[in-house]
């Protein structure tokens, strides 16, 4: 192709150099992905999307006082307690009186409620299981006291033989505590969003990279310009996943702002692993999905196909043919956080191996795609019916 030569006012001649540099057609498409976002017409719809799941996190997450409130410990049913009581001094033949058992049950429920309202007015009960303990072994031992005043010599002999069961004598571990409030937390955070939306998102959004202008019949267009396809490809992609990228960090921290402000512990220790994955994850989600586009237009079909037998399948196999899925990678990446490896007990066995392996998988999807676009003549009605 001739560079066309333009003659100037003073008639010197200017040779025009319309080859476009990688750099040049980087800019050109990059301007291309992000300007159409922020038009008044899809701004909306923009915000609504980037608030939407934040939102949902904030609404299903209790704060720790409404949590510790739903979830107070109570002591018992006091006729219980009563009950177990009579029937030990009757078979002892030191049956209560009528006047005792009400006198006895009137100091059984005060002193039930009286601790009961200690645990009410706790900021959280999530590291408390030790002192509640205590506080019923106290609340019982002010009970004998004030028996004693009620009963004779024998029955209060009897009565300190009972043992009223303790259900906090082997308080749950604090990990168990603290993930019975921020289960919706995390579940949202990992399994819909990290583990759903992410890799849906970057397969669709890449995906149609090529397929959008199979739509718009304007690939043609493209490949006649000065610049290879292999490139364009390229060009296209690191685009649209710097585009994803800047989209999904501040749908991370939209995420973890609803966290703490529900007061999620050690988020500010999870953050950086997190965001660090969700990098990783971006570019490998996309490249998946930039090969599937090539395949056909129903690369979302071929998306869940390959979601059910390499993330599902194969990847949940004990051996090492799972290192072929990346969810698999990815955990191993986000179990080295102690709070995640307490919820999930995912392997935490090094950095470098899984991220290499990301990366590696990467440019092994992204050079198949590039592969695919720079020898497969594509025509308009053709790749429509597939």
């Amino acid at each position: 192709m001739s560079e066309p030569i333009l003659e100037s006012s003073v008639g010197r001649r200017k040779t025009v150099k319309l080859a476009p540099t990688f750099l040049g057609g980087l800019r050109g498409i990059w301007l291309f992905t992000w300007k159409p976002q922020f038009t008044w017409r899809r701004f909306g719809m923009v915000l609504a999307s980037l608030f939407a799941l934040p939102v949902l996190v904030y609404l299903t997450t209790s704060s720790p006082e409404a949590w510790a409130h739903r979830h107070r410990p109570h002591m018992g049913n006091p006729n219980l307690f009563l009950n177990a009581v009579s029937k030990r001094l009757a078979r002892a033949g030191l049956p209560l009186q009528s006047d005792q058992k009400v006198e006895l049950f009137g100091i059984i429920s005060e002193e039930y409620t009286r601790t009961e309202d200690r645990w009410d007015h706790e900021q959280s009960t999530e590291a408390s299981a030790e002192r509640q303990r205590q506080e019923v072994e106290n609340c019982h031992e002010r009970i004998r006291k004030r028996a004693e005043r009620v009963l004779n010599e024998g029955q209060f002999a009897q009565f300190q033989t009972y043992q009223p069961p303790n259900r906090f004598e082997r308080p749950p571990p604090l990990a168990d505590l603290l993930w019975n409030r921020t289960a919706p937390f995390y579940h949202w955070l990992i399994d819909v969003y990290f583990f759903i939306l992410v890799p849906l998102n970057c397969v669709r959004m890449c995906g149609a990279l090529i397929r959008d202008e199979l739509d718009a019949d304007t690939l043609g267009f493209l490949t006649t310009r000065p610049l290879s396809r292999a490139r364009l490809l390229l060009i296209k992609y690191i685009s649209q996943t710097a585009w994803l990228q800047l989209w999904m960090l501040a749908q991370t921290l939209l995420l973890f702002a609803a966290g703490g402000l529900r007061q999620i512990p050690a988020l500010g220790n999870l953050l950086p692993l997190f965001v660090a994955a969700q990098f990783l994850a971006i570019f490998s989600w996309g490249a998946l999905g930039l090969f599937l586009g090539q395949i056909s237009k129903r690369y979302m079909a071929l998306a869940l196909v390959y979601g059910s037998i390499v993330e599902m399948g194969i990847g949940r196999i004990p051996t090492n043919i799972n290192t072929l899925s990346l969810m698999r990678h990815l955990k191993t990446l986000l179990g080295h956080n102690p709070a995640l490896q307490g919820i999930y007990n995912w392997p935490a066995i090094g950095v470098l191996g899984p991220a290499g392996a990301l990366v590696l998988a990467t440019a092994f999807f992204l050079v198949l795609a590039a592969l695919m676009f720079s020898y497969k003549e594509y025509h308009h009605t053709t790749e429509m019916q597939k």
